[in-house]
């Protein structure tokens, strides 16, 4: 009986620290790029990350609307819409690197 309560013990804490860990696996840099897009392993991985942070998620897709509305202006505003939208872009890629940090395979 002792035996079995240390073996169901030892499973638990296994379990435990396995949950803490994250998602396994990996996601390449071309994703987080957005030039290609993710493999359905990658975005399940994506999805888990993404459901664990909302705010960051929220931040990533306000951007999107951002760079889309500004693309659409119809106006180059002296050359600043250009620089708006590259800084956007920056923005957003780095807010991607953050949320996926854990899953992001570097390969450079």
């Amino acid at each position: 009986m002792k035996k079995l309560f240390f073996l169901v013990l030892v499973m638990i804490s296994v379990s435990s620290l396995s949950a803490q860990q994250g998602p396994v696996g990996r996601i390449d840099i071309q994703v987080i790029l957005g030039n290609r897009p993710p493999a359905p392993n990658e975005a399940n991985l994506m999805r888990i990350e993404e459901n664990r942070h909302p705010n960051i998620t929220k931040a990533m897709h306000d951007i999107g609307d951002a760079m889309k509305h500004l693309h659409e202006a119809p106006d180059d505003f002296g050359g600043h819409k250009g620089q708006a939208e590259a800084d956007l872009k920056q923005a957003w890629v780095s807010l991607r690197k953050a949320l996926y940090f854990r899953i992001y395979q570097d390969t450079h």
